[in-house]
């Protein structure tokens, strides 16, 4: 059996499709899988695992002809049975799935795909984006079998990823970048809470393009990555910390895909629009009390009422606090660890 899996949308939707690629494993072992996905998120896919095969659609580029498009959808039928789950809710993907030649297909009830596919399931609201996506698997099951919990399908397993582990001593990962300026929470706030960090002993290292570098800079001690790792590498430093703090972005869900104590920052965006960390240690800082939030359901590069007060109301002494906070619970769990 054939499974193709389609999310071609931001590098965060991307990731959190990975538990359906693990849930697809555990349900149909003998399946092979093939990803669909953007050029920017394709060598990270081919890090994991459960992927047996990541075909890139460069629907800016190679393929953004109906044509090319057609072409490179013939090419993902074989001899054995193919299934097709749509986890993107677009119409290019919905016209994408219709040149597929597959014996069954799923797609979201709430996205156009709905309209070429064999079956459509219905999502309720409140849940996590990776959730909704194990739904998918629904139609697929025999009456009676049951979804694996989105906890089951955590860690993601990476191969050919070096694992930046810490020498017992901990290590915060700061992750201060976004797509969205609005999401971004002010890099002077980064870099205090680096500098604090590094006064206490904890060993700090800053990771993201080379556009959050002044997040180090001029902080002596500070371990500066901005720039310098590819996705891969990136998800190793990830995996060896013992806190990140990011923003609503794609590293939150690096950490939360590794089971990585995480701390996510939220401004214009709510974890409820199902894009927030998860696992049993994890914290989002938000100020919950503007009535202007949400603005928006992927963030904006300016404020609409031009005060950004959704990122600048949080303080260093906040995050900081909830840093202190995981901190403890990481000393009493390694405690309990070596008593036992």
């Amino acid at each position: 059996m054939n499974i193709v899996i389609i999310q071609t949308a931001f590098l965060g939707d991307v990731l959190l499709t990975l538990p359906l690629c693990v849930a697809v494993k555990r349900m149909l072992p003998q399946a092979s899988i093939t990803f669909v996905t953007t050029p920017a998120a394709a060598p990270m896919l081919a890090s994991v695992s459960c992927i047996d095969r990541v075909v890139v659609y460069d629907k800016r580029g190679e393929h953004a002809t109906r044509v090319q498009q057609q072409e490179l959808a013939a090419s993902l039928t074989s001899s054995e049975r193919t299934i097709v789950l749509v986890a993107h809710k677009s119409w290019r993907s919905a016209l994408f799935l219709r040149s597929i030649n597959a014996d069954f297909s799923v797609a979201f009830a709430d996205s156009p795909a709905r309209w070429f596919a064999t079956s459509s399931v219905s999502v309720p609201s409140g849940l996590h984006a990776a959730e909704r996506n194990l739904l998918l698997l629904k139609p697929l099951l025999e009456i009676g079998v049951a979804l694996p919990g989105l906890l089951d399908c955590v860690p993601i397993v990476l191969t050919d990823v070096e694992v930046k582990a810490s020498s017992g001593h901990p290590h915060v990962v700061l992750a201060p970048g976004s797509a969205w300026k609005t999401k971004q929470w002010p890099t002077e706030r980064f870099r205090e809470l680096a500098q604090r960090l590094v006064h206490e002993g904890i060993r700090v290292s800053v990771l993201g393009d080379a556009s959050v570098a002044e997040v180090a800079s001029g902080s002596a001690g500070v371990d500066n990555l901005a720039g310098s790792t590819t996705m891969q590498q990136a998800a190793g430093v990830i995996a060896g910390a013992t806190i990140v703090v990011a923003n609503d972005s794609a590293p939150v869900h690096l950490a939360s895909l590794q089971n990585v104590p995480t701390i996510a920052i939220f401004g214009p965006t709510i974890p409820e629009f199902g894009f927030g960390p998860f696992g049993s240690d994890v914290i989002v800082v938000q100020n919950d009390q503007l009535l202007c939030r949400p603005c928006s359901d992927h963030g904006t590069q300016e404020c609409p009422l031009g005060t950004h007060e959704c990122m600048t109301s949080i303080t260093v002494d906040k995050v900081y606090s909830r840093i202190q906070r995981l901190l403890h619970a990481h000393d009493e769990n390694r405690h309990a660890s070596t008593t036992i």
